[in-house]
């Protein structure tokens, strides 16, 4: 299972002579503390670049009520992009679009929801063409 999942869902840990599955996010169970999976990020420089993989068809929605969780517990970003090889989580990797983060407005501040506002740069996957928008 887990070298067949391409989405590397879980990973496999030796304990005591013993080889053990983890799940590697998808976290739903309360006695699952994901704070202490995720890195906090002080700073705008720990980062390259910060993007969410999406898709086209909720772009308009994302555009006109900005990022949500949905039904996860956090809104997923990724370091990496769809084909890096070292993306494990926070992006899919049949997005057509791609919404860059602006770290430094981010680490401003918002409410949960990520405003249009947080947005660098918005582009369609995989030809990486940019998708005009108003980052107000």
């Amino acid at each position: 299972a887990v070298r067949k999942d391409n989405k590397q869902r879980f990973s496999l840990l030796e304990e005591n002579g013993e080889l053990l599955i983890r799940a590697n996010q998808g976290h739903t169970v309360m006695t699952v503390e994901s704070e202490r999976l995720l890195k906090q990020i002080l700073s705008a420089d720990e980062v390259q670049f910060c993007v969410h993989g999406t898709y086209k068809r909720n772009l308009e929605s994302i555009l006109e009520s900005r990022l949500k969780r949905m039904k996860r517990l956090h809104v997923h970003f990724s370091s990496g992009l769809p084909t890096d090889g070292e993306v494990i989580s926070g992006m899919r990797r049949d997005v057509n679009v791609l919404i860059y983060l602006d770290v430094r407005k981010a680490l401003e501040g918002f409410d949960g929801v990520v405003p249009v506002k947080c947005f660098e740069k918005i582009e369609s996957w995989p030809d990486r063409k940019p998708i005009p928008f108003l980052n107000v």
